[in-house]
């Protein structure tokens, strides 16, 4: 820090400047003020600096944010290409006995990107977090149950329609022909 103190800030030249250069030099700018409690008083000169209403502060405060963003975003999309460490990949084979389908099916599933966190490797090999795989499974029991709860004969039978039987039923249809034959 005591480097920091000792340097003359540096003028901010026309050519296109670092964003954190022009903040560390107009921090630099303060901290002599401070003598020699510079250390302790750091974050006060920071404080100063970003605190001003003179255009120097607005553009300090301006750049140190699109900076953060940068950063932010940078870190955001580094942590989305790595998967994480804790979970466990699967190949497309492990995940395909795991989901009871075929290797293919588990490949094509990866490139419709409809298993998050899939990865390929650079021999071109398929990955997939057994989390998502799971997910999947766990998706198609629900639609599987839907699709069984929509069966118009499972309904049928839920209701007691499949109780009466085939005589009962002949007797009773023959009865309204015979009736319909004699009106």
């Amino acid at each position: 820090m005591q480097a920091i103190a000792t340097e003359r800030p540096r003028t901010p030249s026309r050519k296109k400047t670092d964003p954190l250069a022009t903040v560390a030099a107009q921090l630099a700018a303060k901290l002599p003020a401070l003598g020699q409690q510079a250390q302790p008083n750091l974050l006060q000169a920071l404080h100063d600096l970003l605190d001003g209403a003179d255009e120097a502060a607005r553009a300090a405060r301006t750049q140190l944010q699109i900076h953060l963003v940068k950063v932010a975003d940078h870190l955001i999309a580094a942590q989305s290409r790595q998967p994480n460490s804790a979970q466990r990949m699967l190949s497309t084979e492990d995940a395909a006995q795991l989901m009871g389908c075929s290797r293919p099916y588990v490949a094509m599933l990866i490139d419709a990107k409809k298993l998050a966190g899939s990865v390929t490797t650079e021999g071109g090999h398929r990955r997939v977090p057994e989390s998502s795989v799971r997910a999947w499974i766990n998706t198609q029991q629900l639609t599987n149950q839907a699709d069984a709860d929509s069966d118009y004969k499972s309904a049928a039978r839920d209701a007691g329609m499949y109780q009466v039987s085939d005589a009962d039923y002949l007797a009773a249809a023959n009865k309204i022909r015979r009736a319909k034959r004699g009106s």
